[in-house]
């Protein structure tokens, strides 16, 4: 589960959430488990350049993760993405918390 605990994170996470085609990846990775970037770039219709970038935005948001696996009998490897288990809930009193501060009333 992602844990967020500072803005930065927050903003990292809400940015990364905030385009049409990421969206589209987490869904994918949400009903297909992993996948690897040849076959998230097809099934989107895009290029793997495109999907790689927004696979890194995702990854570097901490809501998806990849590993590397070798093609038995083949000298290459592919890169499988798989989404983390998150739920983002943002609200005034959740933002002045990551703040540091106390809401006064």
């Amino acid at each position: 589960m992602v844990e967020v605990n500072s803005l930065e994170e927050l903003a990292r996470i809400m940015d990364a959430l905030g385009h049409p085609m990421r969206l589209r990846i987490i869904a994918l990775l949400r009903m297909n488990g992993q996948l690897y970037l040849a076959d998230i770039a097809k099934r989107l219709g895009v290029s793997r350049a495109l999907a790689k970038v927004h696979l890194n935005k995702l990854q570097k948001a901490g809501l998806v993760t990849s590993r590397v696996e070798l093609v038995p009998g083949e000298a290459r490897a592919l890169r499988y993405y798989q989404l983390v288990d998150f739920k983002v809930t943002v609200y005034p009193d959740y933002i002045v918390k990551l703040m540091g501060g106390s809401r006064e009333q």
